[in-house]
């Protein structure tokens, strides 16, 4: 079987969605019935918008991340597309034109795996023209919010949704809002698990990891996240400062960074929050350092699809208290999962400091959540549609 899996994002800016589609790769190619190329979408950008975007993108024809060689596709994008298309949304999809000319380099798939909207626009084409079926996934805004910005978005998504031979979603609760766009029967979650690299370590290790963050107290509360406004990040200084009140020792770890990163500070030093360490971004090699040195992950977003710190922390022992949006309870049982609103912050903190207090134990990762699970599903549904395409 010979697949292609193309996917859109910055090779230098690598998060949660980017994060899980390399760890998807890295399994898929472990399947020796599967031969696997990665497609990269990456913008370049004219003079005008590199003057005010204040970047120089390196195009390069291929990028390697450990030994996984991605596959540049290149689209340029002016800055008049840009503020028309991301900043007041007036079109779909940036780069249609751009996107049809790398038509014919699929021409020779079995299947194309698509997880974002450009990447589903020329699996989309290719499709029409080679009929080659492709499966998208679904990882949270892309469901979330971007249907719901104007009308030309929501109809891009729909047909998306609609043309996909297959359809997976990283939550259940994302693929119940997709339903709200259009029912069909082909959807389902795909759950997927942790980083290898992220596991039970012993107690010295922590320890390790705490005196390496010269973290002197006894307990630790800590986020970690960008710094932006769909991740309600304003409401943990308020959730820091009750529950300072109640434990004496006490500290916050604060790793990430965003555009709500000085107006986070100013409410910490205005409720006289104090013992935080910022690390700032840092790379997802050092994570689970950070992790361990934790007690307990607070993960209070407006929305989510399915957020991978929760499975990291989870498999490091850490406790996770969140809101009950997207995939959050799913991961984090509803137990610890709190609905937004003017109670959100107290009873965040009071199971936080409830959980310390009364010593529990760190939940276990549901085995719903492993990658062995995860490719067996994506394989099942592979297999399924060619052979539905050789009758």
């Amino acid at each position: 079987m010979k697949i292609a899996r193309v996917f859109s994002g910055d090779i230098n800016n690598r998060k949660g969605k980017f994060n899980n589609i390399y760890e998807r790769i890295k399994h898929l190619k472990e399947v020796e019935e599967v031969s696997c190329d990665v497609y990269f979408i990456q913008y370049t950008y004219d003079k005008l918008f590199q003057k005010f975007k204040k970047v120089n993108v390196q195009v390069e024809e291929y990028s390697t991340i450990d030994g996984i060689v991605f596959k540049n596709l290149w689209i340029k994008l002016s800055l008049w597309d840009y503020i028309v298309t991301h900043r007041f949304k007036l079109k779909d999809i940036a780069g249609k034109k751009q996107l049809s000319e790398y038509v014919n380099l699929f021409k020779e798939y079995d299947i194309l795996l698509s997880h974002d909207l450009l990447s589903s626009q020329l699996a989309t084409s290719v499709k029409k023209k080679y009929k080659i079926p492709f499966v998208i996934t679904w990882h949270g805004s892309d469901i979330n919010k971007y249907p719901f910005t104007n009308k030309k978005t929501y109809s891009a998504v729909k047909r998306f949704l609609k043309e996909a031979n297959y359809n997976f979603f990283v939550s259940k609760k994302l693929k119940e809002v997709s339903d709200t766009i259009i029912e069909t029967s082909t959807k389902t979650h795909l759950y997927s698990g942790p980083s290898e690299i992220f596991k039970p370590q012993p107690t010295i290790f922590k320890a390790n990891c705490k005196r390496k963050l010269q973290l002197n107290s006894k307990y630790t509360v800590g986020f970690i996240g960008n710094l932006e406004p769909i991740k309600n990040v304003m409401v943990l200084p308020l959730i820091f400062a009750k529950i300072q009140k109640e434990l004496k020792e006490v500290s916050f770890v604060v790793v990430g960074n965003g555009r709500l990163e000085t107006a986070f500070k100013e409410q910490l030093d205005l409720l006289k929050v104090t013992n935080v360490k910022y690390t700032g971004k840092i790379k997802p090699k050092d994570i689970p350092e950070i992790m361990h040195a934790i007690n307990v992950l607070v993960l209070p977003s407006l929305n989510e699809g399915m957020p991978r710190v929760t499975l990291e922390a989870q498999a490091c022992g850490v406790h996770v208290v969140g809101s009950n949006v997207g995939g959050i309870p799913e991961s984090i049982g509803e137990r610890n999962s709190f609905a937004l609103g003017p109670n959100f912050i107290d009873n965040i903190s009071k199971r936080i400091i409830e959980i310390i207090l009364n010593k529990e134990e760190p939940s276990v990762l549901s085995n719903e959540f492993s990658w062995e699970k995860t490719i067996q599903k994506e394989m099942q549904v592979y297999n399924r549609i060619l052979h539905n395409k050789v009758k």
